[in-house]
């Protein structure tokens, strides 16, 4: 009987690492979805925020006239 388990144990624990293996994959699989859905969801809620209420445009800002000072020119003004 001992002989026969010790023969027989290493398959048992290759077919427990295999499930699960497996066992991770799907639970994997099952988190990239739910990732994707709540990533769609949160896509979606912006765009409709995005078309519902739009951002305000930025005002343009004129162009200041002026002297620009460069480097020691300053000293001569």
């Amino acid at each position: 009987m001992q002989r026969i388990l010790s023969k027989l144990l290493p398959f048992v624990f290759a077919g427990i690492a295999v499930v699960a293996f497996i066992f991770g994959i799907m639970l994997l699989v099952y988190l990239f979805i739910f990732g994707a859905i709540v990533g769609f969801i949160l896509f979606a809620v912006v765009k409709i925020r995005e078309k519902l209420f739009p951002r305000k445009k930025n005002i343009k800002s004129r162009q200041q006239s002026g002297v620009t000072i460069d480097a020691d020119h300053w000293t001569e003004l």
